[in-house]
């Protein structure tokens, strides 16, 4: 059973998913989605200042649910190419194989850590919505205009925390107007309220990450075409870092887990089932395809809602 570590990004945590960590459970995938530090049931712990230390967090995390084999077992690249389970590690009565990583914003910025750590460990990375310092201008990896503007404009009412609904507003393009879900994660927000000291040290190791200058795990970039916070050229210039075309999804804003969930997990369903062939790269997802374009009988075409 192939394992997907799923990641959010700036205080954001597992409760945020909507669903879409189901959507692949049901596909017969396991999922894990690890909490950053200082979000979600982390809340409490002091958020690092540097985006390794996030990996790190991470790591520790799935080491103790049983997704990784521990750090001092030994591991060679056979161990991450090979999709036998006979090559995979045993850790207590459970054969664990090399995980699926996806990094949403933030959390694709720790997804580069780590598979900067701990290489060995990572089938396939997916970026999406990702950016890095050293890459592209502030002005491309947060729009300050299209922030503002979301405030200004976002859904108001009792139940509808102010920052929550500036979020959906500026991250989504299909949901900005859905006040059962601005109500459900301003509701979230009350129950393990996120602290503002926290959110700053979060968006300052953000703000400095310099991305690897060359990865050992193959990656995949994704990004929506409509995204309102982070420009699109950031995500462009993450793939030609590392000689990709990026996968560009249609009508899709910041958050393509809410915008497009059962087309996102097709997508990583598509990743994992190339490798289940034995095929090196994925048709269709190694950076060829533009899904912007009209795509003849494909269920990855993305249409308005």
């Amino acid at each position: 059973m192939a394992t997907w570590v799923l990641l959010r990004g700036l205080m954001r945590d597992k409760r945020h998913w909507n669903g879409f960590d189901q959507r692949l459970r049901q596909r017969g995938f396991r999922v894990v989605t690890p909490d950053l530090p200082g979000n979600g049931e982390l809340y409490g712990e002091l958020s690092p200042l540097n985006i390794a230390d996030y990996g790190a967090a991470v790591w520790q995390q799935l080491e103790e649910q049983g997704a990784v084999p521990q750090s001092g077992i030994e591991l060679t690249d056979s161990y991450r190419e090979s999709g036998n389970m006979a090559d995979t590690a045993r850790v207590g009565d459970t054969n664990v194989g090399p995980i699926y990583l996806l990094g949403l914003s933030m959390g694709g910025m720790v997804a580069l850590e780590m598979a900067r750590q701990r290489p060995v460990l990572i089938k396939h990375l997916v970026l999406l919505n990702s950016s890095a310092a050293n890459l592209s201008p502030w002005y491309h990896r947060f729009n300050l205009i299209n922030s503002l503007t979301a405030f200004l404009l976002r859904r108001r009412g009792d139940r509808l925390h102010p920052i929550e609904s500036t979020i959906i507003r500026l991250t989504s393009c299909r949901h900005q107007h859905n006040n059962e879900l601005i109500a459900h994660w301003s509701q979230l927000r009350g129950e393990l309220k996120p602290k503002f000291n926290n959110a700053l040290r979060q968006l300052w190791a953000a703000f400095k990450y310099q991305c690897p200058d060359a990865l050992k795990v193959p990656v995949s970039v994704l990004c929506g075409d409509r995204d309102s916070l982070v420009n699109i050229k950031a995500s462009n210039a993450l793939a030609r870092h590392y000689k990709l075309e990026p996968i560009v999804l249609a009508y899709c804003g910041h958050d393509v887990t809410i915008d497009a969930p059962a087309k996102l997990a097709h997508c990583l369903a598509n990743i994992t089932s190339g490798y289940n062939q034995g095929e090196p790269s994925i048709d269709g997802f190694a950076g060829k395809q533009n899904l912007l374009e009209d795509i003849q009988g494909r269920e990855l075409e993305l249409e308005p809602s």
